[in-house]
């Protein structure tokens, strides 16, 4: 359910904000919105320290790499900062020595020194580049020598005598280096030795992450603090601060004002206000806390909670896209391998991956689908189809039976859209009836479409393949009953999906109305996309086990076939995945959505607190 928030302002001393805000944050209730728009040096600072630390933690590696000695430091951060300067500045010093090197290396063991010395007894040397389409020239007297190539083409020294260097065409005069060629070559051993010490300084602070990991959150407690006082109204030795807190927890904030002589305004949150979204779970329904995490959505705070209806239904749709048991126990297995290695962190992904894994096995059980393989490649698999055993119950072989033909699959897939969506529209009449909205009865027309479009895709698309009771329902002696159901629907929604109140603002969506009926049918047909993702991920692996199947017969072929299929079966595995995030996640957060009129448009309410706990 979606936790019932108060407004709540609360008014202290200017001199005791800071003190007022530090039992705020240790309460942990109110998911602060600032009066201003925060700013001031102390928040400058603090952002600051969080970048600073920030980047330190990004600079080392996950853990310490084998073979590399671990680094401790009192001050780890500055310790990380020290060290980047340090590769930094050797990398800068490499690029420069390299550059140099390629350039001046075919000069053998250049010295400008000497150079210099024999400028000041009258014999000039200059160095040239000339590019490789060209030819250099020099006035007579001069000697031209050649010394190779460099990356910018062939270089030469031009050597003379007199009182200034001898002119040169079609060539381009390159300055003296600072230093010599072995000078460089020393200088360049000496910085990659320091980039190597740097880069193991950095590995070895890897055992300081977590004392790092600290810092940082106590540079974001800071941060959250002088933003909390930077978004704070200020005026006549008053400060204000005003937030969201949930209604069930308002009682802590009152004692805490008596305490602490806060002056407290408590009021029920207006149209106009940005609400925060908290949602309590039940147990049940806790793992899809999990997902929502991830994909980053939460309902508004004046929209319903479906997370239990989410569930059931992406639980099934995970199911059928990925559909091998093995699959199943693979991610069952990994999942309880991390949940061992991982025994403090949050138990709702896990339970969240337990589900998902444990449909998985039940569809592909129901399926015999393992690996893609048949009786007729592996006999082994006739062993794991339950419907061989004549102490399998009757009306379970027959629903195995049932579900493995593909036509009634897709059937299946008709049957659970109308469901889904048909539990949408009467929630959504459930909702509008309470607001005492005559849309409720165009959410009816709208429920009753839903029920024509399902008839008609089962025709359309399966024709004499749709079960009979369908197929009479829809267009039987009975004069087609069905049309009558969409005639009184798209009656319904031309009276009374615009409010007459609004008729002059919206009459726009009644002529829409046309256009969205025939999305009604294409949200009824999209489900079929379960069918098409889970069958094409079957037949990737039934047909390469197929293919390899000759391979069987001896070790070194199994061997083979063993490797091909592990790649396989990785790919198929990322493609069920990305079909899962993909359409799974549609069904509901769209189709389904739309039908309830969920637009996702909340937040998740972060209440101002201390993430550092010791």
């Amino acid at each position: 359910m979606i936790t019932p928030m108060k407004k709540v302002t609360i008014l202290c001393l200017d001199k005791e904000k800071e003190q007022s805000l530090e039992v705020l944050r240790d309460m942990g209730i109110l998911h602060v919105t600032p009066l201003v728009s925060p700013t001031g040096n102390k928040l400058n600072a603090a952002k600051a320290k969080v970048l600073h630390v920030r980047k330190a933690l990004e600079a080392i590696p996950e853990k310490t790499p084998k073979g590399v000695s671990a680094v401790t430091s009192s001050a780890p951060v500055e310790a990380v900062h020290e060290a980047v300067a340090a590769k930094k500045n050797a990398s800068d010093e490499i690029s420069k020595l390299q550059n140099d090197l390629n350039r001046f290396e075919a000069f053998g063991n250049l010295d400008p020194a000497s150079i210099q010395s024999l400028e000041a007894n009258g014999v000039f040397v200059r160095l040239y580049e000339v590019d490789a389409s060209k030819t250099i020239s020099a006035e007579e007297g001069a000697i031209v020598f050649p010394f190779g190539a460099n990356i910018n083409g062939n270089v030469y020294a031009v050597i003379s005598r007199g009182e200034a260097p001898a002119a040169v065409q079609n060539a381009t005069e390159i300055a003296l280096p600072s230093i010599s060629i072995a000078e460089m070559r020393k200088r360049l051993e000496a910085a990659a030795s320091q980039l190597n010490s740097a880069e193991a300084t950095l590995a070895g602070l890897a055992a300081e992450r977590s004392a790092i990991n600290s810092e940082l959150d106590s540079a974001d407690d800071e941060y959250s603090l002088q933003e909390a006082a930077g978004g704070m109204l200020l005026g006549a030795s008053i400060a204000m601060i005003q937030g969201f807190a949930p209604a069930p927890r308002m009682a802590e904030i009152r004692e805490a004002a008596k305490v602490h002589g806060w002056g407290v305004r408590e009021e029920d949150p207006s149209e106009e206000d940005m609400v925060p979204t908290l949602l309590t779970h039940s147990k049940v329904a806790k793992p899809m806390q999990f997902l929502y995490d991830i994909i980053g959505i939460a309902p508004g705070y004046r929209e319903v909670d479906v997370t239990a209806v989410f569930l059931a239904f992406f639980s099934l749709f995970f199911a059928m896209i990925v559909g091998d048991a093995f699959y199943g126990i693979l991610f069952l297995a990994l999942t309880i391998v991390a949940r061992v290695k991982n025994p403090k962190s949050k138990s709702t992904g896990f339970s969240f991956m337990y589900l998902m894994s444990g449909m998985t096995i039940v569809w592909g059980v129901l399926n015999a689908s393992y690996l893609g393989l048949t009786p007729e490649i592996a006999p082994w698999v006739a062993y794991l189809d339950l419907a061989n055993y004549s102490a399998c119950p009757s009306c379970l072989k027959s629903a195995m039976e049932w579900i493995r033909q593909s036509t009634n699959v897709q059937f299946f897939c008709f049957c659970i859209a109308v469901v889904h969506l048909t539990i949408a529209h009467i929630w959504n009449i459930a909702v509008k009836i309470k607001e005492k909205s005559t849309v409720a009865l165009a959410q009816l027309g709208w429920l009753l479409s839903t029920w024509y479009m399902f008839f008609l895709a089962g025709n359309m698309v399966l024709g004499e393949k749709v079960p009979e009771v369908v197929r009479n329902f829809f267009s039987g002696p009975t004069s087609a009953p069905m049309i009558y159901v969409l005639i009184a629907g798209v009656v319904l929604l031309v009276l009374f999906s615009v409010p007459v109140s609004k008729l002059k603002e919206e009459w726009i969506s009644i002529p829409m109305l046309a256009l969205n009926i025939v999305n009604n049918f294409v949200d009824v047909i999209s489900y079929i996309r379960l069918f098409a993702v889970g069958m094409s991920g079957a037949a990737i692996a039934e047909s390469f086990s197929e293919m390899l199947s000759p391979m069987f017969g001896s070790v070194g072929g199994l061997l083979g076939a063993a490797i091909v299929l592990l790649l396989v079966h990785a790919l198929n595995i990322a493609l069920a995945v990305m079909g899962v995030a993909v359409h799974a996640v549609r069904l509901n957060t769209l189709e389904f959505s739309n039908g309830l009129d969920l637009q996702w448009s909340g937040f998740s309410f972060n209440p101002f607190k201390k993430r550092k706990t010791n």
